[in-house]
């Protein structure tokens, strides 16, 4: 057996002396640090914008449904839906349905929307300019292809489809009690308006000491599965018609043309914190507009509201 030189044997001891103390002094080192160390926390003071903002949007005001005026809805509608009917067979039902109370169901109908609420969702794209999307449900006009009494295609506005399916369940209690208003004047159910999706594209950007601009641009989806619905629960949809008539005043079938809808506005942002108030529009065109107006169809007019943004950033 070979045995060790005695300084090899006191080097061997000074190295593993002076690696344990080093190990030591590390270790003391690492657990200062993570005694100091302050866990991380929202910055509220207003520095550098982060790359992504998720925000709430939703409408300030109301928004009214349709004109105050039943008799001259029921006469517009009755005229596009009933080419065959006189003038006056049109001014006896539109009197009779107001005299016997039949229309005071639309009298009682509460005139004005609800404002609609959207989320969104954006990302710093490029140079400071963020885009993204925002999406919520809400009440919508539209024009719809409709099927009038006679057969031939018309296009209409969706509170005229309403107002027809009301001329046609007063049509049908007025023949089915033979007359006697008493006993149809609060049948009547006024049909309730569209809705659908309304999907946004936005861009934003914020430009110094934390105010910015916004703008979106966008359609609205989903229609086309509400009209189906609500036209078969028509009266219409279910057969329940005069047998004297040729059919349903309006029988609507698709969209002839969505509501659109673009914003502009200006943002704020204090921390993560950012506030925003945009102008909207919800307008219906189309190319051949006019034509429709021009043959019975009301004119929609765009809905212009305020709208208030409150969201963060990160």
């Amino acid at each position: 057996m070979k045995c060790f030189p005695a300084h090899s044997l006191v080097l061997a001891t000074v190295l593993f002396s002076t690696a344990g103390l080093q190990a030591q002094k590390l270790d003391e080192s690492l657990f200062d640090q993570s005694d100091t160390q302050e866990p991380n926390r929202w910055n509220w003071s207003s520095g550098e914008a982060g790359p992504w903002t998720v925000w709430i949007d939703f409408d300030t005001g109301t928004i009214e449904q349709f004109e105050n005026n039943t008799n001259n809805n029921i006469t517009r509608v009755a005229s596009l839906g009933h080419p065959e009917w006189s003038n006056n067979t049109l001014t006896n039902a539109v009197n009779r349905m107001s005299s016997s109370g039949f229309n005071q169901d639309i009298d009682g109908q509460g005139r004005y929307v609800p404002g609609a609420i959207r989320i969104g969702a954006s990302r710093a794209v490029w140079k400071g300019i963020s885009a993204g999307l925002q999406l919520g449900q809400a009440w919508s006009p539209a024009y719809v292809n409709c099927t009038r009494a006679d057969g031939e295609s018309v296009v209409a506005s969706w509170n005229q489809v309403r107002f027809a399916d009301y001329v046609d369940q007063y049509l049908y209690y007025d023949d089915l009690h033979n007359g006697n208003q008493w006993q149809y004047q609060n049948n009547g159910v006024f049909a309730e308006g569209i809705s659908g999706w309304r999907v946004e594209f936005v861009l934003q950007q914020e430009l110094a000491h934390g105010l910015g601009w916004t703008a979106s641009l966008g359609t609205t989806l989903g229609l086309n599965s509400e009209i189906e619905s609500q036209a078969a629960a028509s009266f219409g949809g279910q057969g329940l018609l005069d047998p004297n008539e040729l059919g349903p005043t309006l029988t609507p079938n698709s969209v002839a043309a969505p509501p659109h809808v673009g914003s502009i506005g200006m943002t704020y942002r204090v921390g993560p914190v950012i506030t925003g108030l945009t102008w909207s529009s919800v307008f219906v065109g189309g190319p051949s507009q006019n034509e429709w107006v021009a043959l019975g169809a009301d004119p929609i007019d765009p809905i212009n509201q305020v709208r208030i943004r409150l969201g963060m950033n990160f």
